[in-house]
């Protein structure tokens, strides 16, 4: 796993086979009226050139549509790390109209990558001219780690907060009582009621 790549898939990471899952996972929820609620604790979805030859950037294209297309509400909560594109199609409130609302915990990171993967993205080939020339590194790497630190800083749970990344910094034990507020929010006001005969639940639960 993954079966289009020769490595071995690490966790935390999408696949190809999980985003197919949630999105056919959302769209039964869509048609069976039932909520979602979003755990995130992701690095993002794979990348290179045989996840672009699998089509995981499509995949996950698709989800959103999903989820845009899927009238329920949702909820998200961002347990660690909230990573790019997997941020957006794991209920991320800049890709969903239908949030409700996002909770973070006092180890939520949300950013678009690491800091460090940002800082070799941005200076590895000039450290690699400075290099060469025989010039000074010193002056390069401190504006690396200047930068490592600065996503760092604004990838914490307060900074979040207060941009509106999410709309709570709950502890944990303070989770599930917001779900169970969610829930019965959504039930206490449905649109409409699924049959229970056609509910997804039943059949899923068998395989």
């Amino acid at each position: 796993y993954p079966e289009y790549a020769p490595y071995q898939g690490i966790g935390g990471k999408l696949y190809r086979q999980g985003l197919i899952k949630m999105n056919e996972f959302v769209t039964l929820c869509g048609r069976d009226r039932v909520p979602i609620i979003w755990f995130q604790d992701t690095t993002g979805i794979d990348v290179g050139d045989y996840a672009e030859k699998a089509e995981l950037l499509g995949l996950g294209q698709a989800l959103i549509y999903s989820i845009e297309q899927t009238d329920v509400p949702m909820m998200l909560v961002v347990l660690r790390k909230g990573t790019a594109a997997a941020h957006y199609i794991m209920g991320g409130p800049t890709a969903n109209n239908h949030s409700a609302f996002t909770l973070a915990t006092p180890t939520t990171e949300i950013y678009v990558m690491h800091g460090e993967t940002a800082a070799v993205a941005s200076f590895a080939r000039r450290l690699v001219k400075e290099k060469d020339a025989g010039q000074p590194l010193q002056p390069i790497i401190e504006k690396m780690n200047a930068l490592a630190a600065d996503y760092h800083a604004k990838s914490r749970p307060g900074y979040c907060a207060q941009m509106g990344f999410v709309d709570e910094v709950v502890s944990f034990a303070a989770i599930r009582s917001y779900m169970a507020a969610f829930a019965n929010c959504v039930y206490q006001n449905p649109k409409s009621i699924c049959p229970h005969h056609h509910l997804m639940l039943p059949r899923i639960i068998r395989g």
